[in-house]
């Protein structure tokens, strides 16, 4: 219990250290991990190229292989975004991640530990470190150990909708469509397609409705003709 009540109080002073921005003066009073202690490795499973785009939530697995003869208790991990020219420039402290985890003598464990680069941070590239915060078990007096402290590239969050893209694209598509209408009304004139429509309508106006022919041999065309017989008679006299 007074174990974990001093970690309380370590976390405290981390916390107030990062607002400061100068969380290095706490963990500089820490132990160093001493040679034999403790193994650790770090992986980015979804940005093993270490490129983190700005504004997006960073996965970072922590192995721990405990090489002494007596238990660890993994307490925290704390991690910051350097200036590349000056590690003691801290651009941005990362949010500290509390575990109190006990690692057995001989054992190992997996760590996850996750972090976000600030949206207006630029992009180019950043010095990241990692500290894993332990104690010893029997004897608690506190420890940090480096996890990473490497150069990372910090690059634009990929946008779910590309509106250049979209514009472009509407650009072409209506930049072919007018080149396809050009193409189409000269070839047109060209190749005599509105000659042909003219001979279409010369063909159409030859079949004309001839009313004689219709009615030739039919009662209305004897009729037809006896009144225009009579119609003749009467002009005659």
């Amino acid at each position: 219990m007074a174990s974990r009540s001093l970690a309380l109080l370590l976390l405290a002073g981390l916390a107030c250290a990062g607002v400061m921005g100068q969380p290095s003066e706490l963990l500089n009073q820490l132990g160093a991990a001493t040679p034999g202690s403790l193994t650790t490795a770090i992986y980015f499973p979804e940005h093993p190229t270490k490129q983190f785009p700005a504004g997006d939530v960073i996965t970072a697995v922590i192995s721990a292989h405990n090489d002494a003869s007596k238990a660890y208790n993994l307490t925290a991990i704390v991690a910051s975004l350097n200036s590349p020219m000056d590690f003691n420039m801290y651009i941005q402290n990362f949010t500290h991640q509390v575990y109190f985890k006990e690692l057995p003598a001989g054992q190992e464990v997996s760590l996850e530990y996750k972090f976000r680069i600030a949206p207006q941070v630029p992009t180019r590239d950043f010095s990241v470190a990692v500290h894993l915060v332990y104690e010893d078990v029997g004897n608690p007096s506190f420890f940090s150990s480096t996890v990473f402290n490497g150069t990372v590239e910090v690059v634009e969050k990929p946008r779910l909708v590309d509106t250049e893209g979209i514009s472009m694209l509407m650009m072409i598509a209506g930049s072919i469509g007018l080149i396809a209408y050009w193409v189409f009304s000269n070839a047109g004139d060209k190749f005599g397609m509105k000659k042909a429509a003219g001979k279409k309508k010369v063909r159409a106006e030859a079949v004309a409705f001839d009313e004689d022919e219709w009615v030739k041999g039919t009662p209305y065309d004897v009729d037809k003709r006896r009144r225009a017989a009579a119609a003749s008679k009467g002009t005659k006299q």
